[in-house]
């Protein structure tokens, strides 16, 4: 059963992705948490530079373009305006300027369209600049905004760290930077479900719901769990995770499935050789039940009424308490599975045991944790997240 998407959504405040499309009246700080690889993408432009001259009296500064790394910026300075910045709680003109010194380099992200909307990067201090550029505009100041400390969660350390960084993710490399050790998790989204809602339209935010939750969990156990989102089914970089989660109806939707067989050979080949896949709801009518290629074995997925009841097995008592505790009614459900194999682990079921809710199928060296989850809205999503950290913690601990 498809259901339709969820758009409800709590208002939030102006984000740096809206920024980079659209100016605001109201410049605001940063609310939820971007990815280094969304703010590359929402850019048209990427410059790195160096500071040139501060004027701390007069409150300008002159960067010095020394290289165009994504787009062609055109201008051999960019003029800066920091007098009409605003005064908020950790952030002033003053402060500003006294930030930069002569000769720091410099990473300026923008987006131009009739104007030009950017994010710069100094040494662990992120700041917006909007500015002009067009033919009769050459030379002309762009305007501070302000300081905005919570994009330190996106990246905090020195800019040339942070320029290496931008070159090889802008290179094709995934998982960069990630720590010693990390879990790198491959996650299949952005096909079948809204992007994460913000106040203007952006392309480039494929962002999803449950992308999102599934990055709020850092850690398990001793390791850390690094993720990189994918749309293309074709999964290229399969082989370099440890991990893939498909996402919601990434599988199949509307009654159609989506995966080929090549894809589907190398879900089976990455989990004989170890690998862990994960997989969340998706989506049959009784004519077409969703195709079992990605899976080695027997299964049958079903169309079924949405349920938030369900009934722990005694194999899954750790799964549905540990790190937190979910009981029945708290999560929601969708289309699921019947017809597993005896030699599955079932670690919950619908009521009266007709259906699967989560369950555990060795393979090789690895295994499949097949889930019935509903991450269609941000809602849903929500309700859904305690249980999908204890999943992810589940299976870190298999790995």
């Amino acid at each position: 059963m498809h259901w339709t998407h969820n758009l409800t959504a709590s208002v939030l405040a102006c984000c740096f992705i809206g920024l980079l499309f659209a100016p605001s009246e109201t410049a605001a700080f940063i609310e939820r948490e971007y990815t280094i690889r969304e703010v590359l993408d929402a850019c048209t432009n990427i410059v790195f530079g160096e500071v040139k001259s501060v004027d701390k009296r007069r409150l300008r500064g002159i960067v010095t373009v020394q290289e165009d790394v994504k787009g062609e910026c055109g201008m051999k300075e960019i003029n800066m305006n920091f007098a009409t910045g605003h005064y908020k709680r950790g952030t002033s003109p003053e402060k500003l300027a006294k930030l930069l010194e002569p000769g720091m380099p410099i990473i300026v992200f923008y987006r131009q369209h009739y104007g030009i909307d950017s994010m710069c990067f100094v040494d662990n201090t992120w700041f917006q600049m909007r500015g002009y550029h067009g033919r009769y505009t050459a030379g002309s100041w762009w305007s501070f905004t302000h300081i905005d400390p919570m994009m330190s969660r996106t990246f905090k350390g020195k800019t040339k760290a942070f320029q290496k960084i931008v070159r090889e993710i802008l290179a094709g490399k995934m998982w960069v930077g990630a720590p010693e050790n990390a879990v790198k998790t491959l996650v299949l989204t952005g096909n079948s479900t809204h992007s994460t809602w913000s106040q203007v339209e952006v392309y480039t935010n494929t962002m999803t719901y449950e992308y999102q939750a599934l990055r709020a969990t850092k850690k398990a156990g001793k390791r850390h769990i690094v993720y990189e989102p994918v749309q293309d089914r074709k999964l290229a970089n399969l082989n370099e995770a440890d991990m893939l989660w498909m996402g919601y109806e990434e599988i199949s939707s509307y009654g159609r499935y989506h995966l080929s067989p090549e894809t589907e050979k190398k879900i089976r080949d990455f989990v004989k050789k170890g690998g862990i896949v994960i997989v969340t709801g998706q989506d049959s009518s009784e004519e077409n039940p969703c195709g079992i290629g990605w899976l080695h074995g027997k299964l049958k997925g079903v169309e079924s009424p949405p349920t938030q009841n369900f009934v722990v097995t005694k194999k899954g008592s750790s799964l549905f308490s540990t790190p937190n505790k979910i009981e029945s009614g708290t999560i929601f459900i969708d289309d699921s599975w019947k017809k597993w194999e005896r030699r599955d682990e079932i670690l919950a079921t619908t009521p009266g045991g007709n259906e699967l809710v989560v369950g555990v199928r060795k393979y090789g060296k690895g295994l499949y944790i097949i889930t019935s989850l509903r991450n269609d809205s941000q809602y849903t999503t929500t309700m859904n997240k305690a249980l999908m950290e204890n999943i992810l913690h589940y299976a870190v601990a298999r790995l």
